[in-house]
């Protein structure tokens, strides 16, 4: 399911299908093309599985979401600023971390 949507929204944005191979072998090897996924070793950290996570940054109970140094989402965005710029656009558009057209966005 991810896979056509991924698929047709770089299509949609101008990519030819070498480049959507090349970039969404490189987001199946981050992330399973999953978007809520937390990097596995940061769930026993922070006691915590993908939906766990998401749950809490979305409804403000964890704020440490810039900060962790946990591998996030479909290019497990690690990095403060760039955890922080996913952070502030999921709640600019209203919609969750997790949210799979948000990060493609």
């Amino acid at each position: 399911m991810n896979e056509q949507v991924i698929h047709d929204y770089l299509k949609q944005n101008g990519l030819n299908e070498y480049a959507i191979a090349g970039l969404m072998g490189n987001l199946f090897a981050e992330s399973g093309l999953n978007p809520k996924n937390l990097q596995n070793s940061y769930e026993d950290i922070l006691n915590m599985n993908d939906n766990a996570y998401v749950s809490a940054v979305d409804n403000g109970t964890y704020k440490n979401f810039a900060k962790d140094k946990a591998g996030f989402g479909l290019c497990q965005w690690t990095f403060i600023t760039r955890k922080q710029a996913l952070l502030n656009f999921a709640i600019e558009s209203g919609r969750s971390i997790g949210d799979l057209q948000m990060q493609l966005d």
